[in-house]
């Protein structure tokens, strides 16, 4: 599209010199039309350019599984949190959402929210970027429910192993208002981060740790092994942006169809 109006305006100012010849000082009247048809060519790119990075962006975070969203800015460890920046967090969760939800009584450890973002560590003389879990808050669960969360929030915790394998859970998550139930293809997705998005590269601008060198997939296998060796899994959810159902406050329980009890609760914004 740019392109092309680009072309036009070539088109329609060689007209104007064939027509009218060299515009002077005292020629500016002449122009006028042409200023205006110029200011319009100028307003299409700029419209053009705003449609391609919509489109580029909205790519991106289709291709990183709602890692990477849109609006969200990946340039600093330090940048504010999203969520306190933007849309907010999901209000005070229903009463009968609340009282729905019997808890299995897991152990949940080391838990926080954060946002996938960049951060940078040296080696040698070289400053290298990674992506990870940045911008971490400490949360607890007020019994097995965690505070609310937004667009872009990572939940992380850690719980017994034995209790996140037994029995079968599914994620369900309705509105506050009752009138949206969302389904596998647009509720938030479980377990989209692996250990190197935890356990960042030694010597990284967070100063998180533990750390570990090597690649991605090395720092991922030494995380599984310092899980392994307290007999913990992570488990991770990520906030989703939707369109649809933007601004709508949502209540999620990671529910065990055998047992009627959840594992665990959050309720976040849309």
């Amino acid at each position: 599209m740019k392109s092309f109006m680009t072309a036009l305006a070539g088109t329609a100012l060689a007209g104007a010199t064939v027509t009218a010849g060299f515009v002077g000082a005292e020629s500016v009247k002449a122009a006028g039309p042409f200023d205006k048809l110029k200011k319009k060519v100028k307003k299409a790119e700029e419209t053009a350019q705003d449609v391609d990075t919509v489109i580029s962006e909205a790519d991106r975070a289709n291709k990183t599984n709602g890692r990477s969203l849109l609006g969200s800015s990946r340039n600093s460890s330090t940048r504010t949190r999203k969520s306190q920046s933007a849309g907010g967090v999901a209000g005070p969760a229903p009463a009968k959402y609340a009282a729905a939800t019997k808890c299995t009584g897991a152990a949940f450890s080391n838990a926080f929210v954060a946002e996938d973002g960049e951060y940078t560590f040296s080696q040698g003389l070289n400053t290298e970027k990674r992506s990870g879990l940045i911008n971490r808050k400490p949360v607890s669960a007020n019994g097995c429910t965690f505070p609310a969360m937004g667009v872009g929030d990572v939940l992380y915790l850690e719980l017994d192993k034995r209790a996140y394998k037994r029995g079968v859970h599914v994620l369900q998550c309705v509105s506050y208002d009752g009138s949206v139930q969302l389904t596998n293809s647009n509720r938030p997705p479980e377990g989209n981060y692996k250990g190197k998005d935890v356990m960042l590269h030694t010597g990284n601008s967070t100063g998180y740790t533990p750390t570990a060198t090597g690649s991605n997939l090395s720092r991922s296998r030494q995380y599984d092994k310092v899980l392994a060796s307290r007999g913990k899994a992570m488990v991770t959810f990520t906030m989703p942006f939707s369109q649809t159902n933007k601004g709508k406050d949502f209540y999620c329980q990671h529910y065990n169809k055998d047992t009627g009890k959840s594992l665990l609760a959050f309720t976040y914004r849309s």
